[in-house]
C-alpha cells in the first residue's frame, strides 16, 4: 500500500459502493468520491497497480476506477477548455472594443486632416 493511502486510511473503515441503482449502475459513497479526488490531485493518471490497490481499499473493482479517473480527466479537460474559451471570448470582446475606439480616432482623424 502507498504511504499517502495508509496516512489517508487512518480511521476510515473498509467502504463499498453504496447508494441506490440508477440504470443498473450503482453511485459511489461520497467518502470514496473524496478519497479519489484527493488521489487524482496528485495521480490523474494511476497506473495499474494503484488503480488496483484504490478499488480493493474502496471496496470497488478495478474497471470502476479506471472508468472513474477516465470521467475525471474527461471533465477536467471540459472545464480547463470552457476556461480557456472565455478567457479568449473576454480578450476577443477587450480588442474588438479596442479596434472600434481606433476607428473612430482614425476617422476624427481623417476628418480634422481634411478640413
Amino acid at each position: 500500500m502507498f504511504n499517502y493511502q495508509q496516512t489517508y486510511l487512518k480511521g476510515i473503515r473498509t467502504m463499498s459502493a453504496a447508494g441506490t441503482k440508477n440504470e443498473g449502475r450503482s453511485r459511489f459513497s461520497d467518502e470514496q468520491i473524496r478519497f479519489l479526488e484527493c488521489m487524482f490531485e496528485t495521480h490523474s493518471r494511476p497506473e495499474l497497480k494503484m488503480k488496483q490497490e484504490l478499488a480493493k481499499t474502496l471496496g470497488l473493482q478495478p474497471r470502476q476506477v479506471a472508468i472513474w479517473f477516465q470521467n475525471r480527466r474527461a471533465r477536467s479537460k471540459s472545464r480547463q477548455i470552457e476556461e480557456e474559451f472565455n478567457n479568449l471570448k473576454h480578450n476577443y470582446e477587450m480588442l474588438a472594443s479596442m479596434s472600434e475606439c481606433l476607428k473612430e480616432e482614425n476617422r476624427t482623424l481623417v476628418t480634422q486632416v481634411r478640413l
